[in-house]
């Protein structure tokens, strides 16, 4: 899973022993989340093994209660390779064996269903409850209510949520629901894989989707990489003639449900490999009208087909332009046209006018802010490969006035006072990773960022930064502003002071009695922020909410990442030397001993509503760092105390 020991850490802001270090991610397992949270969801692709682990969890619990000696707890406890270097730590299911309910969603069902197989098993006491396919309900955030109410009444109760990531993430996810994702096999558990079947193949060489990677290491030498030629070598080697004909006749209709009279033709291999190549080969036939009638009419149904209908056109020397423009013209609800039609514009060579047609139908796409956030991410991915042509440099005005400051919410925001400051300039978004690149670029500073060569990720926010990192980008920025004659001498660009960052992200709303306050200036509300609500754990472009920006036009200023201050806080992580209300008491001394925590605001995308806000109060020391935190600039002419 994307979920690791450094982001439990962070959670708490954690102080680093070693804080130049690296640290190589830990990743959790999906079997630890499932024994440790009451409620989960579970993200993954098509084929990222979803529904295998949802089976293998039944299996063994079922296996113990009933005595098979085949099955049972014993077979959840595993070593399992945790990131790339090969760390092996053992797994385990953590609780008392319970009762597994497997349900499989079938398409519009409504959660009546579920709770139909509940009382099937009234007698069943300690229940965990597998729920596989939350996309496919026929009103999905309404599944997921219906799920933490039935949390609430059932203390006897666990649920397991497993749904296709591109469909589910940026739903309204209760509380009570924690979110993770599932990763793709990495190389160290691909390697040790192979070696416990005794297959000597590279590992490198083999794909990362667990059901591709299965089925290839299933097929003969050499490895197959794609799912096209997984999906035709199987067909030959493994496949009956009546399974291949059963396939290959409805390769144009709509898929069988996941149950089916013939374990190949209804299996979830033929769902996520063997269909999709075939539709690929079979739509690749017909007439380029006829063809593009079968995709506009149901996007989401050739979604995993078309990429592959994309390749078979290049190999057949096709034309994918027009494939390409009609694709970016559809607005269908998740936005898959436009993403699809980006792809295969950016096959081989593209025109620019096609290029020029991408950026167009991408940018409009998340402007309008109608597809979820991580829908709209994906298409700043592409946005970021192409030039991302927004003013991501951008500042925007802090007029002189006085805010407040603080909120009851919590302890160390108190006691809400009144703050007036001079008007000054702040970064419209945090600081992108182009930007800190062309930084370290001309200074040879480290960094260690794994975002850092990722082209993807150009115009996302700049991570891994201790407070030494932001201070001496500002110098940089100073000095190269002022010879390019776009700062006075006596103007500099800086680090917020933690009054500034609040004011730029509260402009003038009043502290409400037991109410958070957000840039937005009204109640928190899904998809206006990167928090932890959404479940991504991960960063995403800039400017991508629209509907979050505060008053003044800043954006990004909750959740995302956490943001340095100069401001200090002192040593203890869980109570502030500095207090509120704030004052000219040396908390701006930018030469204090590193031993001494600064300010970090905003939260990130780990924090909860309660922290992605305009009010929380975070720290960390000068030193330290971690993929969810940066920083955004001022440009200003003197501290308050200065």
């Amino acid at each position: 899973m994307t979920y690791t020991q450094e982001d439990m850490e962070a959670k708490g802001l954690r102080k680093l022993e070693d804080p130049k270090a690296p640290r190589p991610p830990v990743h959790f397992t999906a079997l630890e989340m499932a024994s440790k949270e009451r409620g989960c969801l579970f993200f993954g692709e098509s084929g990222a093994g979803k529904t295998s682990f949802a089976l293998d969890l039944a299996l063994h619990l079922a296996g113990e209660l009933l005595g098979d000696a085949r099955y049972g707890v014993r077979g959840l406890t595993r070593s399992v390779a945790r990131n790339e270097l090969g760390m092996v730590i053992e797994e385990s299911w953590k609780l008392p064996a319970a009762w597994p309910i497997l349900h499989t969603v079938q398409p519009g069902e409504d959660w009546g269903s579920v709770i139909q197989r509940l009382d099937d098993a009234a007698a069943k006491t300690s229940i965990v409850l597998i729920v596989d396919g939350v996309e496919l309900f026929a009103d999905p955030e309404d599944a997921l209510r219906s799920a933490a109410l039935l949390l609430a009444a059932r203390p006897d109760l666990r649920l397991v949520l497993l749904g296709n990531g591109y469909f589910c993430r940026g739903l309204a996810v209760p509380d009570t629901v924690a979110q993770f994702t599932l990763l793709p096999l990495t190389i160290a558990q691909r390697r040790d894989y192979m070696a416990r079947h005794g297959c000597t193949s590279d590992p490198a060489l083999l794909p990362s989707r667990p059901d591709l990677f299965v089925a290839s290491l299933a097929l003969s030498s050499p490895p197959l990489t794609d799912p096209l030629s997984v999906a035709e070598s199987w067909l030959a080697q493994a496949a009956t003639p009546d399974q291949r004909a059963a396939l290959t006749d409805s390769a144009l209709l709509e898929m069988p449900a996941r149950s089916g009279d013939d374990a190949l033709v209804g299996s979830d291999f033929a769902r996520t490999v063997l269909y999709p190549a075939l539709s690929a080969r079979a739509l690749a036939e017909l007439q380029e009208s006829e063809r593009d009638a079968h995709i506009v009419a149901n996007p989401r149904r050739w979604r995993a087909t078309v990429p592959l209908l994309a390749r078979v056109l290049d190999q057949n020397r096709a034309d994918v332009t027009t494939l390409a423009r009609t694709l970016l013209q559809l607005r269908d609800p998740s936005a898959i046209g436009v993403l699809l039609g980006a792809e295969i514009a950016l096959l081989g060579a593209p025109q620019l006018e096609l290029v020029d047609d991408v950026r167009v139908a991408l940018a409009a796409m998340i402007a309008r802010g109608d597809a979820t956030l991580s829908v709209r991410d994906q298409a700043a991915r592409i946005l970021s490969r192409l030039g991302d042509p927004r003013d991501l440099a951008e500042m925007v005005v802090v007029p002189h006035g006085t805010s407040t400051i603080g909120s009851d919410t919590h302890p160390n925001s108190q006691p809400v006072h009144d703050v007036t400051l001079e008007t000054f300039r702040i970064g419209r978004y945090p600081v992108t990773v182009a930007a800190y690149a062309a930084f370290v670029e001309d200074t040879a500073r480290a960094w260690t960022s794994p975002d850092a060569s990722d082209p993807e990720r150009a115009n996302a926010p700049a991570t891994d930064l201790t407070w030494h990192d932001a201070q001496a980008y500002c110098a940089w920025l100073t000095a190269r502003w002022r010879q390019q004659g776009l700062l006075a001498e006596c103007e500099t660009i800086r680090l917020p002071t933690e009054m500034e960052w609040e004011r730029a992200a509260r402009g003038t709303q009043p502290a409400v009695p037991g109410a958070v306050c957000y840039p937005w200036s009204a109640a928190w509300e899904a998809g206006r922020s990167n928090s932890a609500e959404l479940g991504l754990n991960a960063t995403t472009a800039v400017g991508l909410c629209p509907a979050g920006r505060s008053a003044y036009g800043a954006e990004d200023m909750a959740g995302g990442i956490w943001e340095w201050t100069t401001t200090l806080w002192g040593q203890d992580m869980a109570n502030p030397s500095f207090t509120y209300p704030y004052r000219n008491d040396g908390r701006e001394d930018l030469s204090a001993d590193d031993t001494i925590r600064r300010v970090l605001r905003g939260g990130c995308f780990s924090s909860n509503r309660m922290k992605a806000c305009c009010s929380y109060r975070g720290s960390l020391e000068p030193n330290g760092f971690w993929r969810g935190n940066g920083f955004r600039i001022v440009l200003g002419r003197h501290f308050p105390y200065g």
